[in-house]
């Protein structure tokens, strides 16, 4: 019994200890203790994006096409840590290569779906749920540029949009870590309306989301 009363007792004179020689332990209150203590400040990172576009769109009023590409993306990002929980970062994708598409049809219509750009300026609430790993959300909107087909439509979308996603982050150092996200950029359901303004509620839009592997430096 005396063992068991005597061994917390000098764990409690220990940390008392401990407290007393750190001149600064008594002016941090103790729920912020714990609290990572990273300091704030800017960062860059680059990724690739593997993006995906999916668009169910009419050629005529009684025909749906859907039409599937992907792009190889390059993604540039600049953000700024406010503290451990939340920080602020700008977005900008374009594609390296032209699209690899197909459409349900079977047709291949030359030069269609080249080109893709997006931009997007999120919130980032963040976690870090040990010094090397976190997780994080982006929460924000987005601008997006996806070519079309020639001679029928320049663009199949140009458009601003609500954006999200979420993610994971590994650090490295104390300046580098690499990260993984999902992240969706455009998602739009939209009738369609002939020229006698008959309006076809087919499920008729597009979703556009991009997975993101990066490294990125902190100042």
């Amino acid at each position: 019994m005396k063992k068991n009363i005597l061994l917390p007792l000098a764990m409690m004179a220990g940390l008392s200890t401990t407290a007393m020689s750190d001149p600064f332990y008594n002016s941090v209150p103790a729920a912020y203790q714990d609290v990572p203590q990273s300091v704030s400040g800017p960062y860059i990172g680059i990724a690739y994006g593997m993006t995906n576009v999916d668009s169910d769109f009419f050629v005529s009023p009684t025909y749906l096409e859907n039409v599937d590409i992907d792009y190889d993306a390059l993604m540039l990002q600049v953000g700024y840590d406010f503290n451990p929980y939340i920080a602020a970062e700008f977005r900008y994708w374009f594609s390296l290569s032209d699209g690899d598409y197909s459409l349900a049809s079977g047709f291949v219509i030359p030069d269609s779906y080249k080109d893709f750009n997006a931009w997007g300026i999120y919130l980032k609430p963040q976690y870090p749920v040990t010094e090397q790993f976190s997780i994080y959300m982006l929460l924000g909107f987005s601008g997006i540029h996806v070519d079309g087909q020639p001679g029928w439509y320049d663009d199949l979308v140009d458009d601003v949009s609500f954006s999200g996603g979420f993610g994971a982050a590994v650090n490295f150092t104390e300046n580098i870590s690499a990260f993984v996200d999902y992240v969706q950029l455009y998602n739009d359901r939209y009738g369609y309306y002939d020229p006698y303004y008959v309006s076809y509620y087919d499920p008729q839009g597009t979703d556009i989301y991009t997975i993101n592997f990066g490294l990125t430096y902190k100042f």
